[in-house]
């Protein structure tokens, strides 16, 4: 598959299709109340009863956090042969978390943001790699440390991965 056709693949379910930030859990949409600004209720929610979602729920009911997007994506790509992995992006030592779907195709290692609601300048934009170490170092560089977390994003589970590190 070419990086076209796998951002292709992407795109067209998740850019515009509707999906929304938030969580589903036990037939109930949780999502962030944006008039409160930082809602401290959902983020409640997302620390105690959130769990990743089974990529067929996120893909039906239209909304997920990142983990949840991430994981749908690397559930279509996989389906399609394309390995992908599942990054967390650990902003200033615990304080802000992001965790994203890397994929690769043609020699190349691609980062394409496609979280429900992201105010990312590269939202939708495939950011390419020579390799994961090139992707690593460029992180680095504004003091933002990546793991590899693609064996932790399991349906069902609580994200630990995160919860670990918040202090």
């Amino acid at each position: 598959m070419t990086i076209q056709e796998a951002c292709d693949l992407l795109k067209g379910e998740l850019l515009d299709n509707g999906y929304e930030y938030g969580f589903y859990l036990d037939g109930v949409k949780y999502r962030p109340d944006p008039a409160l600004g930082f809602d401290a209720g959902f983020q409640r929610a997302l620390l105690t009863d959130y769990r990743i979602q089974n990529p067929s729920d996120t893909q039906r009911e239209k909304i997920g956090t990142c983990n949840d997007v991430a994981l749908l994506m690397k559930t279509l790509l996989a389906s399609r042969g394309v390995p992908g992995k599942i990054w967390l992006l650990d902003y200033a030592r615990g304080k802000k978390f992001h965790t994203i779907l890397t994929f690769q195709a043609e020699n190349q290692v691609i980062y394409l943001e496609l979280t429900p609601q992201s105010r990312k300048p590269w939202y939708g934009k495939e950011l390419l790699y020579a390799s994961e170490a090139q992707l690593i170092s460029e992180y680095r560089k504004t003091d933002c440390e990546l793991t590899d977390v693609t064996d932790s994003v399991r349906a069902g589970s609580t994200p630990e991965f995160i919860l670990s590190r918040i202090g």
